[in-house]
């Protein structure tokens, strides 16, 4: 809080000044509250806790390899058996205990400070996807969820990364129509669970087509979600569809 506070301040005065504010409230890690060095960042001990996804991957869905399979773009088996609907997803680190409270602060608590510190890891995950000149899209809440939550984790994220990217932004491209309850279960029971609930914003009818799609979540976990979000916008003309999420769950 001290922090979002602090970066709140620093928009709204002078170079000067925000120099002063420093001096008066020094840096503090977004995650553990220790000196940073730093605004809007996470200390040295927090970082080496994240586990980057920068291995070798299945070339679509980014699922970590064990191993280096020594041929370029080698699929895993879910995406050999069951082709996806998006082009490639990438995550930037591993959903485990390095990730996983920060996440949730992020998701849960208000912690909106978080949004441009996601949002660089983002930027990071995303080199080698091609998405120059692409759309910006976030997963979006449905508006029951977001009253009570106040704010689209996703959208904020998407709107930061798009802006430090140069991109488009569309936060509103697609709706969500239907209430689902908070995703569980495997991965079977988590498409039932949101089939149907995604449409296109009727008033971007034309804006998809032949267009790259970068869809936007907090973490992926099967799939089901960004997959029923990419099946929407395939079938409007997407050119190309792909997921970025800060995280993604490593276990089939």
């Amino acid at each position: 809080m001290r922090a979002m506070i602090k970066s709140n301040l620093k928009r709204h005065i002078g170079k000067w000044p925000a120099r002063l504010l420093d001096q008066l409230l020094p840096p503090r890690c977004l995650s553990c509250g220790v000196g940073a060095q730093d605004n809007g960042r996470i200390c040295s001990d927090c970082w080496k806790e994240l586990t980057f996804l920068q291995g070798s991957a299945c070339a679509c869905c980014g699922y970590p390899f064990d191993f280096d399979h020594g041929v370029a773009g080698s699929l895993c088996g879910q995406c050999l058996s069951h082709p996806p609907a998006f082009d490639r997803a990438r995550a930037a680190v591993r959903y485990d205990d390095g990730s996983r409270r920060m996440i949730i602060s992020f998701k849960h608590g208000d912690r909106t400070d978080y949004g441009d510190f996601f949002s660089q890891l983002l930027v990071q995950a995303s080199h080698g996807l091609g998405v120059a000149g692409a759309i910006v899209v976030p997963v979006p809440l449905h508006k029951k969820r977001l009253q009570k939550r106040r704010y689209n984790q996703a959208a904020l994220i998407a709107g930061a990364f798009a802006r430090k990217k140069a991109l488009d932004h569309c936060p509103d491209l697609l709706i969500r129509r239907k209430h689902t309850p908070p995703q569980e279960g495997n991965h079977s029971h988590r498409r039932r669970n949101v089939a149907g609930a995604f449409r296109l914003n009727p008033k971007y009818g034309g804006d998809v087509k032949d267009r790259t799609i970068v869809l936007i979540d907090d973490v992926y976990t099967t799939g089901a979600t960004v997959q029923a979000c990419a099946q929407i916008l395939k079938r409007a003309g997407a050119g190309a569809v792909h997921i970025l999420t800060i995280a993604r769950v490593c276990q089939r």
